[in-house]
């Protein structure tokens, strides 16, 4: 029999499951995809039992070859969100999810009773956001009192789905990190939070170690895996992370998403006292990851190739975007269509083409997208630089990384080479290295580093008049983004 293991990512679109041979070798592939509901504006929920319905399929559809020994499984997922459980642990309510904006109201009173945002950065490792978990628990208490009041214990999306499949409600760092319940240098839960929020410590999953054996699976829906070990995965960033060789300081992974990240690793758990840089606790031992989040990027492109460019092709893009030069021929781009998260912190802003005129070609304005995604990246990536974490082990992934421009624009601007791994296939197979580590399983070699791009000195020098102009449009436009946010709450 051919001995495997399975990861899983339970994620906002979709659940997706990989399962993987003893060597790293993807062996089948299965996903479902995943209803979002935003009931109002601003909110964003779901329903952990299609979370489940999707988990059980999958494992069905991967272990159909009765061929197979399978020596453990783990889960992965999106980090924050909030699902509350009953006395019985049936769900209380439809889960919170992490990009849900409902808590701004809570998140200031949450700071307030910690002693101010300095204090709470230096107590959780990162501000209270509204995408986080605590805030939602405040929201339930004061505006869905019945529900608050029948919570038994809570979790986030892989932990219910490990609650399922073992019976038992365990939680590990790199996911409660992002709680604000979890004090993420001394990694423990904060007694003063849990007493403002009124949560009793019963109500917290088990903290566990990443990796560890967290129990058998026990469902009866699942007589084929009856028995085999559910080993801790981590929050869905740390483990794509992991799953493509960033486990060590100096390792770091810049993600070309949708959105995009830049996620360095340190062994120095050092809170970023201006809130610009997240930290969180990784899922290799005693490590830690800085990360930046943008939040558009790729999605940038998409959304500017569906207006503006007659939905060209990506190859026909890349063409375009490769003839126009450094500068985009005086055209700049700020990516910030749905706000921005590093280093503004600015809800507000909006995205800007700026600098055009009569001379410019569709080809410029390609290319200052392309230019603007990249600029953000490398804010992100200098906000983490201050903090004193290396950044020498570089590769790119997403959706955005199959572009040769993109790629080389990163490398250009970054300084330094950068590399694209051989499976690009995100948190599921993280969560399956750390399952086959868990089984005894060496994956060192699981990670393959396929294509360098280096870094042209002279393209790094004609960047950095045009980086400088994009820092400071943002900083001429930041009071306009405000007044035109209140006209547009005016007019709505």
């Amino acid at each position: 029999m051919r001995e495997c293991i399975i990861g899983i990512d339970a994620g906002t679109a979709s659940v997706k499951g990989l399962l993987v041979d003893a060597s790293g070798t993807i062996i089948a592939t299965a996903s479902a995809p995943i209803r979002l509901s935003t009931p109002r504006p601003g909110w964003a929920e779901q329903s952990p039992e299609d979370w489940w319905k999707a988990t059980i399929q999958l494992l069905d559809t991967l272990t159909v070859d009765r061929n197979l020994e399978i020596l453990a499984v783990s889960i992965s997922g999106q980090m924050h969100s909030l699902v509350p459980l009953d006395a019985v642990d049936d769900v209380v309510r439809p889960a919170i999810l992490w990009c849900d904006q409902r808590t701004q109201q809570e998140c200031v009173e949450l700071t307030e009773a910690c002693g101010g945002e300095q204090e709470v950065i230096k107590t959780f490792g990162n501000p209270v956001l509204t995408g986080f978990t605590a805030p939602k628990l405040l929201w339930l208490r004061t505006n869905e009192p019945d529900n608050f009041a029948r919570i038994a214990r809570f979790c986030l999306p892989k932990d219910y789905l490990v609650l399922k499949l073992t019976g038992r409600l365990a939680i590990e760092p790199s996911d409660a990190s992002g709680t604000s319940l979890y004090r993420v240098r001394e990694g423990v839960w904060d007694d003063h939070i849990l007493d403002v929020l009124a949560v009793r410590r019963s109500m917290l999953p088990d903290l566990v170690g990443v990796g560890s054996v967290i129990g058998a699976i026990t469902c009866p829906d699942l007589p084929r895996l009856r028995g085999v070990p559910v080993v801790a995965g981590g929050a869905d960033n740390a483990a794509s992370a992991f799953g493509c060789g960033v486990e060590k300081p100096g390792d770091t992974v810049v993600s070309l998403g949708t959105s995009g990240t830049v996620v360095a690793v340190t062994a120095t758990p050092n809170p970023d006292l201006t809130g610009r840089v997240h930290l969180f606790s990784h899922v290799t031992k005693d490590c830690y990851y800085h990360m930046a989040v943008i939040l558009s990027a790729a999605g940038a492109l998409d959304w500017f190739r569906q207006r503006f460019a007659q939905n060209l092709s990506y190859g026909r893009i890349e063409e375009m975007v490769g003839q126009s030069p450094v500068g985009s021929n005086g055209v700049l781009f700020l990516p910030y269509l749905n706000g921005e998260r590093t280093p503004h912190r600015d809800p507000d802003a909006r995205g800007v083409l700026y600098g055009m005129s009569s001379f410019n070609s569709q080809g410029d304005m390609l290319r200052a997208v392309h230019e603007g995604v990249v600029f953000a990246l490398r804010e992100g990536a200098e906000s983490i630089a201050d903090m004193g974490t290396p950044m020498t082990n570089v590769r790119v992934v997403g959706g955005g990384s199959r572009s040769h421009v993109w790629f080389q624009m990163l490398a250009d601007n970054l300084g330094t080479p950068i590399w694209s791994p051989l499976v690009d296939e995100g948190a599921a197979y993280g969560s399956a290295r750390l399952a086959a580590n868990a089984a005894g399983i060496d994956t060192t070699g699981w990670v393959k580093l396929v294509e360098r791009y280096e870094p042209d000195e002279e393209k790094g020098r004609l960047y950095a008049p045009w980086f400088t102009e994009y820092k400071e449009l943002y900083q001429a436009l930041r009071e306009r983004f405000k007044i035109s946010a209140r006209l547009v709450e005016r007019r709505s």
